[in-house]
């Protein structure tokens, strides 16, 4: 079997999370289940909850352009949906640093892949 890159996993690892996230079937701002995508809190380049299902909401097409046009307005509803503690703990993982490694990065894959 081939061994896996780094590349190749963090796109797999991006759409599992992404799957998981649209499945949830309905924006979580306006309830429409149509055009979903999966949008997160902390940017991905915050690759420490790059991964983070509590880090990714779903949004439709339009709230998702609209929350990065808005980002105050992004944060307020965000702290609302997810609580202040779960936000401040969020954003303490954020701002940490994580290297994935190959390995870690495959038994997340597998683990989002079981549910």
């Amino acid at each position: 079997m081939k061994k896996q890159t780094k590349a190749s996993l963090t796109r797999k690892l991006d759409k599992a999370c992404s799957d998981i996230v649209r499945a949830r079937g309905a924006c979580a701002w306006c309830d429409k289940t149509e055009g979903l995508e999966c949008c997160h809190v902390f940017s991905r380049r915050y690759r420490s909850v790059r991964w983070d299902l509590l880090n990714m909401l779903c949004l439709c097409h339009s709230h998702h352009f609209y929350s990065h046009s808005n980002p105050i307005l992004f944060t307020e509803f965000v702290l609302g949906y997810l609580g202040q503690t779960n936000y401040d703990q969020l954003k303490i993982r954020a701002r940490s640093i994580k290297k994935w490694t190959v390995p870690e990065m495959e038994k997340w894959l597998e683990t989002l892949k079981r549910g």
